[in-house]
């Protein structure tokens, strides 16, 4: 300890007791202590938090300043999303009135004499293709070829005989045997000629034309007359069915119908040649009734004879 200073005396020493007047004094000290932190502390984060709070307050108003901005910026765009549809719809309307879009099928129209010399192969290939169609209609007339001649041979033209006769053949289909026939007052007898089948039935036998002509009438009992030609003309009686008519042609062969007993109680074919002898367009019978001429012979019967039994050589 330093000379000339008073000594300091500690309670310790002291015998006196505790000096009370002291121990008031460091909780003083102790609060004041305290309240100057407390008062640094506060005078340090008083300003962080007005400028957090000021912060907060900028950010919120920024926020809204930039809503504003977005919601300017859409409103924008919609504007111009309706001025663009807008301008399309007048742009699309505009077309039809403008006389500019005529010009364009001029350019079209001269791109198209450049375009006429390509599709010249196109025609080349289409005219090749018609020579097909032509091959099947020379075949065709093949067919026509091969029925004409044999109508032609039917046709007896060809085959009359001096005095025109046409070359005709028994009223029966090939190889059909008939028995020729006939019987006294017949008027006449031995022109006139009844038929009887030999080779079945004579009920029901077929009947056909002996030679071409056209029917020229049907007459009773069951009969068909035909007229072939140059004046000649036959007759058939008796059948009971006939498959022709008035103004029909019918070719050597063709059937005109069946045999039966019609006007008469025995089933058999009447038959006669018949000529226009006065030329008036109708041969009458028996006045202008002739000998019967069949596949070349001429039959002159006796009445109640055995007559001849001839197989039909018709269409053969």
């Amino acid at each position: 300890m330093p000379p000339g200073l008073p000594r300091r005396t500690s309670a310790r020493h002291r015998s006196d007791g505790p000096d009370r007047s002291r121990t008031p004094r460091r909780p003083l000290r102790v609060l004041a202590v305290v309240a100057g932190v407390l008062s640094l502390v506060a005078g340090a984060v008083t300003p962080w938090i007005l400028a957090r709070q000021a912060g907060h307050l900028d950010d919120s108003a920024t926020k809204a300043a930039a809503y504003d901005t977005v919601g300017g910026q859409v409103d924008a765009a919609r504007e111009r999303a309706e001025r663009e549809r807008a301008s399309r719809s007048r742009t699309r309307v505009a077309p039809p009135a403008t006389p500019t879009a005529t010009p364009t099928p001029t350019a079209t129209r001269k791109a198209t004499p450049t375009a006429k010399p390509k599709p010249k192969p196109e025609p080349k290939v289409t005219k090749k293709a018609p020579p097909k169609p032509k091959a099947t209609r020379k075949a065709s007339p093949k067919p026509k070829a091969t029925r004409k001649p044999v109508v032609q041979k039917r046709v007896p033209k060809a085959t009359r005989s001096s005095d025109g006769r046409p070359d005709f053949a028994l009223p029966a289909r090939c190889g059909t045997r008939l028995r020729f026939t006939t019987y006294a007052g017949h008027a006449p007898d031995d022109m006139k000629i009844d038929f009887f089948n030999e080779s079945g039935p004579t009920d029901g036998m077929v009947v056909v034309a002996s030679a071409a002509g056209t029917v020229v009438k049907l007459s009773e009992p069951g009969g068909v007359k035909i007229d072939h030609g140059n004046g000649w003309y036959t007759m058939s009686l008796h059948m009971r069915e006939r498959d022709v008519s008035v103004g029909e042609k019918v070719g050597q062969g063709e059937r005109i119908g069946l045999a039966g007993a019609v006007g008469t109680g025995v089933s058999h074919l009447h038959y006669e040649q018949i000529y226009d002898s006065n030329h008036d367009g109708w041969a009458d019978s028996p006045g202008e009734i002739t000998y019967s001429r069949l596949q070349g012979k001429r039959y002159a019967l006796q009445p109640d004879g055995d007559g001849p039994v001839v197989a039909s050589t018709n269409s053969c």
